[in-house]
């Protein structure tokens, strides 16, 4: 079934009030280039969505595989790719899988639940 997009608009512009952010993933180094540890590098993507936390077990029976995940993000379109970083909150989660679907793309995410 093909979703129009004034529907498409009318969930994103319902449900999608969080704002959020892509970052790619990888080393970082000091301005002499000595490495200096790991984490995000560069923003790629910022969008509105919507975040909840869950459960492993939810995930694992909602998405059919066993994916490290603790909440799910769902918007309307994102470049993001496994591996990147999502930001919500000023709090950083590790993208662990990407669902695409008619109306929008789920991003499930693995980060601390306790802030």
């Amino acid at each position: 079934m093909q979703i129009p997009e004034i529907f498409k608009q009318a969930i994103s512009d319902t449900f999608y009030d969080k704002d959020m952010e892509i970052w790619t993933f990888g080393t970082i180094k000091d301005d002499e280039g000595a490495v200096i540890g790991n984490g995000k590098l560069e923003e790629i993507d910022s969008f509105k969505g919507n975040f909840q936390f869950s459960t492993r077990e939810y995930i694992q029976q909602e998405y059919g595989k066993e994916i490290e995940a603790n909440a799910i993000v769902t918007c309307d379109k994102t470049v993001a790719e496994i591996g990147n970083i999502l930001v919500y909150d000023d709090k950083e989660y590790t993208i662990k899988s990407l669902v695409p679907s008619d109306s929008h793309i789920t991003i499930l995410v693995e980060g601390d639940s306790n802030g």
